[in-house]
């Protein structure tokens, strides 16, 4: 029997299946009857979060050197202790006169239900997260912590309908064959671990748990995102090849990661970091990126009540800037609305949030709010190699008034003696048609530009790629994408300007020979895939990367596109690595 899920954590593992139950984020309530048995609640609260922030620390001093997951076991430590939610669950036990596991399911279904009606998958997938902390503070007050994983008796795949973060980072690979789960998706945090941990997995299965028996053999094939439940003799034999094959690719990439992406004929490639929160520079250190290509900073104010604080956003960028000394960051100023409201800032309802109130939009409209980050970012810059980038810019006269306005914030600063950098550099995303028709008009004012090629897709096609029912039209490589890129560059350059790329597509293996061939000088993606694009890099010469590029803008559709690519990688880049889905059938 066949599943097909999401490929969250390279890999192949057979073994026995072993069932984990995990508890809904649900507690009863029960009405107190006095101020004191109140209060008296709200110590236990505050007991509860001290011995989850103990096992916290002790997981992430367990992790050893394993960065990723101390960087998400310290994320969860902040979760945890965030003053805006315990606020809250103390509130709901004084003013409802409330029990405190009942005050923080409430409390954190709330929060829950702000991130679950987002389309971004990243800041969706924090849900996770949130119910991580949550189960853990109500196991303490009632006393039910769990220890089903301790009954381990050998090795085993692990099929639940989500795994808590936390409870990944505490899994030893030698117990942990793989896990397979109902629920979750590429960017989860407990994605992250099991790739940082090297326990192949497969999350996204719908209903997996329905149809699985403790003790049923199972193959769970994180290359391809398929998982069989008992399989044949001929399976078994072809999966253990396979495994083999895997084990030789990975032990290839680890031996290319150190030191710059050269391409096959010694050209340097630019290969920098996409990051959402400060923690993950340790990371993008380790992994010798070139800089970082993009700090989404928005994150940051849908966690924090507070975010419009100017110190505590000077902290962040002066802290990520000197910690990736002299290597560039480049700040993106906030992309918030589409799908991506927090409390207090949406005006109403709208019917094409994508189409809407968002990002510049928003930040022009509130120019005092706005400057409160343009100030942080500007105090940062003289401390590090600082560069600052606006989204979603579709008009040049938005442009004008963004430079006029950071021209404000830098003569208030100079007025009041505050240092900065006069010379840092300015740029923009290119995210619509619209500013690619436009961009020679917008060139005069910027440094540089970052093409982000998911909206960009997205508004080329008309495709809404949170949607299920059109997903199978949502395709970067679609001509009328691949022509706009290559507008961009070409533009770009004839102007002096440098054309940097950090959408999902600069994270494609199949698509980096075609980045490289139409001119890009830097490629900006997730920390997890620099081994993987570095090795791409390598096998690709610029001269061929070229005439595939060139190619490429004379054929019809991107399957074809995808197919002219992994002609020329077949036998250079480790075939098993590849998703046969992304090529053979345009998924």
């Amino acid at each position: 029997m066949l599943f097909k899920g999401i490929p969250a954590s390279h890999g192949i593992a057979i073994g026995p299946a072993f069932l984990l139950k995990v508890e809904e984020l649900r507690h009863a309530r029960r009405s107190l009857e006095s101020p004191a048995e109140a209060r008296q609640e709200i110590k236990r609260f505050q007991d509860a979060i001290s011995a989850v922030k103990h096992d916290l620390e002790n997981i992430a001093d367990s992790m050893g050197d394993v960065v990723e997951g101390r960087q998400i076991l310290e994320f969860l430590l902040l979760l945890l202790q965030d003053p805006t939610i315990i606020k809250e669950v103390k509130h709901s036990i004084l003013s409802g006169m409330v029990n405190a596991e009942y005050a923080v399911s409430t409390t954190l279904h709330g929060v829950m239900e702000k991130f679950n009606v987002m389309a971004d998958p990243y800041i969706r997938e924090r849900v996770a997260d949130v119910k991580d902390v949550g189960r853990r503070v109500i196991e303490k007050l009632t006393g039910t912590e769990k220890e089903a994983l301790k009954n381990l008796e050998q090795p085993a795949v692990l099929v639940a309908k989500d795994l808590d973060p936390s409870e990944t980072a505490g899994l030893k690979p030698g117990q942990v064959l793989a896990f397979v789960t109902d629920m979750g998706g590429r960017t989860s945090h407990t994605t992250i671990l099991a790739r940082a941990l090297g326990i192949p997995a497969v999350v996204g299965l719908q209903a997996i748990t329905s149809e699985i028996n403790p003790r049923d053999t199972l193959i769970v094939d994180g290359i391809h995102g398929h998982v069989i439940v008992n399989p044949t003799k001929e399976e078994l034999k072809y999966y253990r090849d396979i495994r083999s094959r895997f084990q030789e690719a990975e032990s290839l990439l680890q031996r290319m990661n150190p030191g710059p992406a050269l391409t096959e004929d010694g050209v340097r490639f630019e290969l920098a970091a996409n990051i959402e929160l400060p923690h993950e520079v340790e990371l993008v250190k380790k992994l010798e990126a070139d800089g970082i290509g993009l700090f989404r900073t928005e994150f940051l104010r849908l966690i924090q009540e507070k975010g419009e604080s100017e110190e505590d956003h000077f902290d962040i960028y002066n802290k990520v800037a000197f910690e990736m000394l002299p290597k560039p960051v480049i700040i993106r100023t906030y992309d918030m609305g589409g799908d991506k409201f927090r409390t207090g800032l949406d005006s109403g309802k709208e019917a094409n949030p994508f189409l809407g109130y968002r990002a510049i939009r928003i930040g022009l409209d509130r120019p005092a709010e706005f400057s409160i980050q343009l100030r942080a970012i500007l105090r940062a810059s003289v401390h590090g190699n600082i560069r600052m980038m606006f989204p979603m810019v579709t008009h040049v006269e938005q442009l004008r008034r963004l430079r006029d306005l950071l021209k404000l914030v830098k003569n208030d600063l100079t007025a009041r003696n505050i240092p900065f950098d006069e010379k840092m550099q300015v740029g923009i995303m290119v995210e619509t048609p619209a500013t690619v028709i436009t961009l020679d008009l917008m060139l005069p004012y910027v440094d540089f530009v970052s093409i982000g090629t998911n909206d960009l897709t997205q508004y080329t096609l008309a495709v809404d790629r949170g949607n299920p029912k059109v997903a199978d039209l949502y395709d970067s490589f679609h001509p009328a994408v691949l022509r706009q890129i290559d507008t961009v560059v070409r533009l770009s350059h004839s102007r002096g300007k440098w054309v940097g790329v950090c959408g999902s597509m600069a994270g494609n293996p199949l698509a980096v020979p075609l980045l490289i061939g139409f001119g890009v000088d830097e490629l900006s993606v997730a920390p997890s895939l620099i081994p993987d694009v570095k090795k791409m890099i390598a096998v690709v010469t610029t001269h061929a990367a070229r005439e595939m590029a060139e190619k490429s803008l004379s054929i019809e559709t991107g399957l074809r596109v995808r197919a002219l690519v992994h002609s020329y990688v077949i036998g250079k880049y480790p075939e098993i690595l590849l998703d046969e889905n992304d090529w053979k059938t345009g998924g």
